[in-house]
């Protein structure tokens, strides 16, 4: 922890240099000294922007959290003819040694949004001001909601993970503080009561690439249906008012020439920024491609030729030896880019009806209400779509896989199977090629038993190293 906010020092300089991860690495061009700034309006408007680019950070929104929530699943395949990056997450052989390191990035986005709040006394009452803590308070809150679901269990996930070790809450500028771990629940009760706060602060538009009102209500539907309390999730999906992306400008949505259903997104700007989300799948040599993964081909095969989605996510690409694969486009690239470089998408409005079809089909007799919320995407990614009707048992696992196939390469496979109580089972036959041929995962990693401790990602030993007292996570 302490070597945490050694980091987060640098915060206060006026040059600072973000952790990278990988092959990705972002300089921010957002820092400012207490003492210099967060005087006026202006100071605290380039204050916030250097809260959203710290999400771009290569360990979060800007490479991993989207990708290895489904490299460490099922849905996709290692391409034997790329890098190997993140092999040691595909094969779960993560390790306190060989870890995922996001806890710097999402405390640092931590760190500038209580720099706002810790000197929001600077500016007059009143609108303005209320926005600047809001989207402060909504960004620290999602930074600690991200990293519960990387490092703890989440609520629902077994009968005593509320009990489990949650991430410290810091609402504290001191870099020298040293937390302890909390409880999950109390973890998940500050996620809550911060954007429930951030609710009646913030405004109803803030722009594009903005945390608003909408963003809010959404991400709480979200926190809500990870915490096991439904009828709240329902509520807030219900205070969302942006629909879910139609059928024909939905294709358009990921390459970034339409925000159609996308409530909420890091707007980085392709030359400045060329934060390359999208070369975690794969790289564009040439006409030809170099796959890091690919879609796996069961589940490519789950999307019908009548779902928009299945050639807006996947398209068959040949490499330079001729192969062809079911290639991950769906983070391709901007129109006529194949860069890998898009605005990702933090939340959109057809997760949040798929969060509150989830919710009422956990509730008893709300089965009605539950697949409307579910047919409400389905009717806006099926050509001729007619409902297939499903109730109890058959509803619930419908649900499922839309969210399967909506989400995917989105960053939430993982955190569904694991909240769900899951376990994950990839194919023994399917190897990396479009019609299923080539190599399969090796034996010794195609399943995860529902409940492994490796569904709690470990604690990076660099942390526990500077801070000893600090909790590692079990059997790590």
């Amino acid at each position: 922890m302490k070597n945490i906010f050694k980091t987060l020092i640098i915060v206060f300089s006026l040059i600072l240099m973000q952790s990278c991860d990988e092959e990705l690495i972002q300089l921010p061009n957002d820092s400012f000294s207490p003492t210099t700034y967060y005087k006026t309006g202006a100071d605290f408007e380039a204050a916030t922007r250097g809260v959203y680019s710290g999400f771009l950070n290569g360990a979060y929104y800007g490479g991993s959290l989207l990708s290895r929530p489904d490299i460490m699943t099922d849905n996709v395949i290692l391409s034997q003819s790329g890098r190997r990056s993140n092999q040691s997450f595909y094969e779960w052989r993560q390790s306190p040694n060989l870890a995922w390191d996001m806890m710097s990035a999402a405390y640092i986005v931590t760190n500038r949004a209580n720099l706002i709040i810790e000197n929001l006394g600077n500016l007059p009452d009143g609108p303005q001001k209320n926005n600047f803590e809001g989207e402060a308070r909504t960004a620290r809150a999602l930074a600690l909601f991200d990293m519960l679901k990387v490092y703890s269990k989440i609520p629902t996930q077994s009968s005593n993970a509320a009990d489990g070790l949650g991430m410290p809450i810091i609402t504290e500028v001191d870099p020298a503080i040293r937390k302890l771990r909390p409880t999950v629940a109390e973890s998940y009760s500050f996620v809550i009561s911060e954007l429930e706060a951030a609710k009646s602060l913030i405004n109803a538009n803030n722009g594009t690439g903005r945390f608003n009102k909408n963003a809010v209500n959404a991400l709480l539907s979200r926190a809500y249906l990870y915490s096991g309390q439904y009828q709240q999730s329902i509520d807030a999906s219900n205070a969302v008012t942006t629909a879910v992306a139609g059928l024909s400008t939905f294709p358009q949505v990921w390459v970034d020439s339409s925000e159609d259903g996308v409530i909420m997104k890091i707007d980085q700007d392709r030359i400045l920024d060329g934060v390359g989300i999208g070369i975690e799948w794969s790289q564009s040599v040439g006409n030809t491609v170099r796959p890091e993964y690919v879609m796996e081909f069961d589940l490519f095969n789950m999307y019908t030729n009548q779902d928009v989605r299945k050639t807006t996510y996947a398209q068959l690409k040949l490499d330079s030896n001729g192969n062809t694969y079911n290639a991950i486009t769906k983070m391709y690239g901007e129109l006529g880019q194949v860069n890998g470089v898009v605005d990702p998408k933090i939340i959109r409005a057809a997760e949040v009806y798929l969060n509150k079809a989830e919710a009422y089909a956990m509730l008893s007799g709300k089965d009605a209400e539950a697949l409307a919320a579910l047919d409400a995407v389905r009717v806006n990614r099926y050509t001729s779509f007619v409902s297939g009707g499903e109730t109890g048992t058959a509803l619930l696992a419908a649900i499922k896989k839309e969210r399967r196939l909506e989400l995917f390469a989105e960053g939430h496979h993982w955190f569904d199977v694991k909240r769900w109580g899951e376990g994950i089972s990839r194919s023994s036959v399917n190897g990396e090629f479009f019609d299923g041929t080539g190599t399969p995962a090796p034996s010794a990693f195609q399943n995860l038993a529902a409940g492994s401790f490796l569904f709690e990602l470990p604690i990076p030993q660099a942390e526990i190293n500077v801070y000893p007292e600090f909790q590692q996570n079990p059997n790590y």
